[in-house]
Formats: C-alpha cells, sequence, structure tokens
C-alpha cells in the first residue's frame, strides 16, 4: 500500500470520526438540551430550537450517485463500450454500497482507536478494494485496467 492510498485511508476515517463528534457537540449534544438553555428537566429561558430534521443525505454518501460519478469516470477515461458501460455501472452501484455499509461500520466505533482497530479497519478496507479491482478488471481490457490503476492513484 503506498502512502497516498494509506493517507486517504486514514484522512477518510478522521473524517468520520471528526463528523461524528461535531454532530453531537452542536446544541447540546443529545443529553436532553435543546440548545441554549434548555435540557435537563429546565423549562422556558434560552433560544427555541426548530423540531429535529433529519439531514440531508450529504452527496458523498449517496450510493447512486457515487456509482453514476464512477461511470461517467472511467467511460470518459478508459473509453468504455455499450458492453462494458452497464456492467461497469453495476460493479459500481455495488462497491458504493459496500463502501457505505463499511463506512457506517466505521462510525460506530468509539474512542479509543486502538492500533489494533486501526489495522483491522485498514485491512478490511484494502480487501473491499481489492475485490473491487478484481471485478473491474474482468470487465475491462488490459489496457484500460493499467490506465484505471494509473489514474486512480494518481
Amino acid at each position: 500500500m503506498n502512502s497516498k492510498q494509506l493517507t486517504f485511508i486514514l484522512f477518510t476515517a478522521l473524517s468520520f470520526f471528526l463528523t461524528i463528534q461535531k454532530s453531537q457537540a452542536q446544541f447540546g449534544g443529545g443529553y436532553g438540551g435543546g440548545g441554549y438553555g434548555g435540557g435537563y428537566g429546565r423549562q422556558g429561558g434560552g433560544i427555541p430550537q426548530a423540531a429535529p430534521s433529519s439531514p440531508p443525505k450529504p452527496a458523498e454518501l449517496d450510493p447512486e450517485k457515487m456509482a453514476n460519478d464512477d461511470t461517467k469516470w472511467m467511460t470518459k477515461k478508459l473509453k468504455l463500450t455499450e458492453e462494458q458501460i452497464p456492467k461497469i455501472e453495476n460493479a459500481n452501484i455495488n462497491y458504493a454500497f459496500i463502501r457505505i455499509d463499511f463506512e457506517n461500520e466505521i462510525k460506530k466505533i468509539l474512542p479509543p482507536f486502538t492500533e489494533e482497530i486501526r489495522l483491522k479497519y485498514r485491512a478490511k478496507a484494502q480487501a473491499i478494494r481489492d475485490e473491487r479491482d478484481k471485478t473491474i478488471k474482468a470487465l475491462l481490457t488490459d489496457e484500460q485496467y493499467q490506465i484505471y490503476l494509473k489514474k486512480r492513484t494518481d
């Protein structure tokens, strides 16, 4: 595994953990607080907060968008044939759902993040990438696959 891949994996994991931490820290962090002055059974005071709503799903966690973006990139850069496009699209959507499941699994990990945990999830991430590469390789020509590998690491 090269340093770019390792940096990407660590950055991705750290981003998830920081996102979770930030969401819990806003407006009382889920400890019964309604934000600024409310919470813990107290009435009144503070700034009233709107009813909680579920935030929109970020684009990077939308598997259909992820798969579509990957397929567009591959169609353009690898000059996919009309026969390859639906197969690549299917592989990309499958990978996107696997990636989302993996990211959600990582989000459930609570600190401290031991070296053992890091190594476990790094190995699992690598196995997921290897499986995707194996699937993609079977759908591409040798020339396309070499371009895919080169562009993916850039």
